[in-house]
């Protein structure tokens, strides 16, 4: 269980279990206004449901905003009809000292050639590199590293080269 949060699933349920116990405190024998009360049960039912929108995000679900502008590819799964899911490994940031994340991106019969493609590769011990084509790539930032929003059809999968193939442990 290396990597994973110790309280990951049991303390988001003593938070949500601790939290309620306060609103029904606060409810129940608080003599505020009403609408103090209505607004306290408002809010709170939007941060259940935000902490809900956020928990595939820290279960390690594929993300479907961001794919870095260079990635190591590792594997690749093709839903074909909806989803071509790649996982990667950002290169700005090295290939050592980051896991690999998965990504989402829509499918497309152009993708998933050009997907097939590096896969085959793979599957021969080749190792690959995708990047984002330069022709329109749009930047933007997230938490101060600069990676790259692109459409499906601007990845391209090209052979890595030797100095980035890692080494077996």
């Amino acid at each position: 269980m290396s990597g994973t949060p110790l309280l990951d699933t049991t303390g988001l349920i003593v938070c949500y279990v601790v939290l309620a116990i306060l609103l029904l405190s606060l409810n129940l024998y608080s003599n505020w206004h009403w609408l103090v009360k209505a607004t306290s049960n408002i809010v709170v039912a939007l941060f259940f449901w935000v902490s809900y929108q956020s928990w595939p995000s820290i279960l390690g679900w594929p993300t479907a905003t961001d794919l870095p502008r260079q990635f190591y590819l590792h594997a690749v799964t093709i839903d074909e009809p909806t989803t071509i899911y790649l996982w990667g490994t950002d290169l700005d940031r090295g290939l050592g000292k980051t896991i690999p994340r998965a990504f989402s991106l829509p499918y497309t019969p152009r993708l998933h050639d050009r997907v097939d493609k590096a896969v085959r590769k793979i599957r021969k011990g080749l190792p690959v590199v995708g990047q984002i084509g330069m022709s329109t790539m749009t930047a933007t930032q997230d938490s101060s590293l600069e990676q790259v929003a692109a459409a499906d059809s601007d990845v391209v999968f090209i052979d890595a080269p030797q100095s980035l193939i890692p080494g077996k442990n």
